[in-house]
This record gives C-alpha cells, structure tokens and sequence, in this order.
C-alpha cells in the first residue's frame, strides 16, 4: 500500500515540476503594481511573447494573458510565480 503511495506521490511531484518548467520557459512575467486595465493592456502589446504572466505585489496578485485576453492561472503555474518571487516574502493569488 506504501509503495503505490509512494509512487503516485512521486508522479504528482514529476507532472508539478515539468508544468513549471514549460511555465518558465514559455512566458514573460511582467511586474505592474497596483496598475489599472489600460496601463495592463499597454504592458501586454508591448511584449514580444503571446503568453504573459502580469503580477501586481501591491494588492499580491497575479494574472495569465494569451493573445491579450485573461484566461485562467493553473495552480502549479501560480505555485510557479510564487517561487520565482519567494524573495518577496509575498504569497500571490489568481485574479481573472
């Protein structure tokens, strides 16, 4: 029983780890603080990947934008940007 335990812990931990790798890979993370919808919009067109991650440390958010439009942040891509900015002592949380 410990061992198929075991072995779907260590699955789990291998599927979080290569989703945030791909998040990393494929996305820039731009830092807006307390920024409204039009300062936003403006940071997305101007960067050159179709995938941006906006955080805001102010209100402690974050945000995933493809083609310019909000769709929805996985929990491992939020654990993601949480780790990248752990220096912060900030804890984010997904805003659509």
């Amino acid at each position: 029983m410990y061992k198929k335990l075991l072995n779907k812990s260590a699955l789990a931990s291998l599927a979080l780890l290569s989703s945030g790798a791909v998040m990393a890979q494929g996305a820039d993370t731009v830092i807006c603080n307390d920024c409204n919808a039009s300062k936003i919009d403006q940071l997305i067109s101007q960067q050159a990947d179709q995938h941006v991650y906006v955080v805001d440390f102010v209100n402690a958010t974050a945000k995933k934008f493809e083609d310019g439009k909000s769709v929805k942040l996985s929990v491992s891509e939020l654990n993601s940007l949480n780790h990248k900015f752990d220096y912060r002592k900030t804890t984010l949380r997904a805003v659509n």
